[in-house]
């Protein structure tokens, strides 16, 4: 019996066998088969565009989108968008290459656009909401008695968080963890009617926001409904899959990477339906 929440490869085969049938999807996706001359569009043999049968318009479908102008299959294409669809920890453009038989620079342009095509939403999440700073990369170690922690800590980079329990997550990367940081940040995602969840740092302290606290260095994680576990789940998730996969991220494209994250975390649907959903925005105007 087939699991239907599964679509792998072998499904994706089936279902776009043919670089044809990749272009006839993106073309209905896009576009109707009917002209306004009362003509139909059918595909011209040899070449990725479509033609009225009456008045011999031509349409690119691809025309806008990633897709326009690359050399590549389209069938190696949606291979490349279901294997990052599927890869929640990342999938690296060393990887691709090897699995798509890709140049790596083929790949990780492949990739680069995937991301970029994948901005946060900007619905202001509400109920309760869970936000908490990171800090990622950076090299040094702090030494005895932390006495190099302020070096080590400007060499990283700084990422706010803020998890909406039952919803979605957004992530940025910002230039510094201050309040008036925050304050922006929160004001761009999170709406004053929610109930923040944070730890004890004081610049949460001034915030037009009811808010809950943990006290983590008193050793408290978790007081009734008050506590910041699934952000802290969502930062040991990345900080893990960039280790683990990528071994390294610039800060450069730390955002892009980001946005991969996240858009995972946000569609915990069934294979298919994160794939439908990937592809659904990736034939949106390439910007």
């Amino acid at each position: 019996m087939t699991n239907k929440k599964k679509y792998g490869v072998i499904s994706l085969h089936k279902q776009f066998p043919t670089d044809e049938a990749c272009l006839q999807f993106i073309f209905n996706a896009r576009h109707s088969t009917e002209c306004s001359c009362g003509g139909v569009y059918r595909p011209r043999t040899g070449r990725k565009t479509f033609q009225c049968s009456k008045c011999r318009h031509h349409i690119s479908p691809l025309a806008g989108t990633i897709f326009h102008k690359s050399d590549t299959p389209l069938t190696t294409w949606f291979e490349a968008i279901l294997r990052f669809s599927n890869a929640k920890s990342g999938y690296s453009a060393k990887q691709m290459q090897r699995d798509l038989e890709v140049t790596y620079k083929t790949a990780w342009r492949m990739l680069h656009l995937i991301r970029k095509a994948l901005p946060q939403e900007d619905r202001p999440l509400s109920g309760e909401v869970e936000m908490d700073t990171g800090y990622f990369g950076g090299k040094g170690n702090a030494g005895k008695n932390n006495a190099n922690l302020s070096a080590v800590m400007a060499n990283k980079a700084v990422i706010m968080a803020a998890v909406e329990r039952g919803g979605h997550t957004r992530a940025e990367v910002v230039s510094d963890a201050s309040a008036k940081t925050i304050s922006n940040f929160l004001g761009r995602n999170v709406s004053t009617r929610a109930t923040l969840m944070t730890d004890s740092a004081l610049t949460y302290e001034k915030l037009p926001y009811k808010r809950e606290a943990v006290n983590h260095s008193k050793r408290e994680y978790v007081r009734g409904k008050a506590h910041i576990n699934n952000v802290e789940i969502f930062w040991s998730h990345v900080k893990r899959s960039i280790k683990g996969v990528h071994k390294g991220v610039s800060p450069k494209h730390l955002q892009s990477y980001l946005d991969g994250y996240v858009w995972h975390r946000n569609n915990c649907d069934t294979d298919k339906a994160r794939f439908s959903s990937l592809l659904s925005a990736l034939l949106q105007p390439a910007v």
